[in-house]
């Protein structure tokens, strides 16, 4: 609703200078100047957030967030949009990923991914049959597996 009455009420303003200045029109100067006197007087201010000071190492990121689309029109256009964004770079991944340096590159990641995953499942076997060769002994008797060494 305060966009449609946004948008009537700078049509007035726009009638209000063309009919009121241009062509002299007192009744439409008139229009003109009430309609920008209850913009100007409904106008909001930005809110301010926080004031603080920074310590010594502190650091203030500042960034712009869009506010989202309220109009219908607004929301389609951001839709279409997004939409040719998402197309545009699912099309850019198609074609990197049909480039011969790409696929070369990805499998040598994963070459290179199996052989370490290779080398840790060997260092894990290695230290499971060390831990079971391993005999203990207590007082020169061989201890078996599920038996527990006792020191004292």
């Amino acid at each position: 609703m305060r966009a449609y009455l946004d948008r009537r009420v700078r049509q007035l303003i726009r009638r209000g200078v063309k009919s009121g200045l241009i062509e002299g029109s007192n009744l439409w100067l008139s229009i003109g100047a009430l309609a920008w006197l209850f913009r100007f007087l409904t106008r909001k201010s930005a809110p301010q957030v926080t004031i603080e000071r920074l310590r010594l190492g502190e650091s203030v990121v500042v960034s712009h967030v869009p506010a989202p689309p309220r109009s219908r029109r607004a929301k389609k256009k951001a839709a279409k949009q997004l939409a040719k964004q998402e197309r545009s770079q699912a099309k850019r991944q198609a074609k990197m990923a049909s480039s011969r340096r790409y696929v070369r590159s990805a499998a040598r990641a994963a070459s290179e991914q199996a052989a370490e995953q290779e080398a840790l499942s060997r260092k894990a076997d290695r230290a499971a049959k060390k831990h079971s060769r391993r005999k203990r002994r207590v007082s020169g008797e061989h201890i078996g597996e599920g038996d527990v060494e006792a020191t004292a």
